[in-house]
């Protein structure tokens, strides 16, 4: 839910952007919301939850916390520290290498959080409530990256 929250977020922070410096354009300040704020956000939360909440997040996802969620949180941190110098950084414009491999990490998510609903039936709360966000986000900066 936090990061569908981020995402609406995102959008306003980017309107408000784009009236209060016109000049910048539209697709500009909202690329530059979504990558700051949005991906910033991202990569924040992502890493307190599967870093340092690891034991309450893997529970609310239905899954056992193990070493692997500890990396999860550093590499969600790297890509919300290189979303935030990205959306500073040339209006957003160098943020190709990182839409990449932010698409390929949450689609690939995606998928996965819909084959555990799928073939585990799992239903908990943290696997069914991110597979919005793990599409809405990549293709959403994809979009906007393009249009620029």
């Amino acid at each position: 839910m936090a990061y569908t929250i981020s995402y609406v977020i995102s959008w306003i922070l980017g309107l408000l952007l784009f009236l209060i410096f016109p000049e910048k354009g539209l697709v500009t300040s909202l690329l530059q919301a979504h990558l700051v704020f949005g991906i910033g956000f991202f990569g924040v939360f992502g890493f307190l939850g599967h870093f340092i909440f690891s034991e309450r997040v893997a529970q609310s996802i239905g899954w056992t916390s193990n070493g692997f969620q500890k990396e999860l949180g550093l590499i969600t941190l790297g890509i919300g520290v290189s979303g935030v110098y990205c959306g500073l950084t040339n209006n957003g414009q160098n943020s190709l290498p990182l839409l990449i491999v932010l698409s390929f990490f949450l689609i690939g998510a995606g998928i996965n959080h819909i084959r555990e609903l799928i073939t585990s039936h799992n239903t908990n709360a943290g696997n069914v409530v991110i597979i919005l966000p793990d599409f809405l986000i990549p293709i959403t900066l994809l979009v906007l990256l393009y249009l620029q």
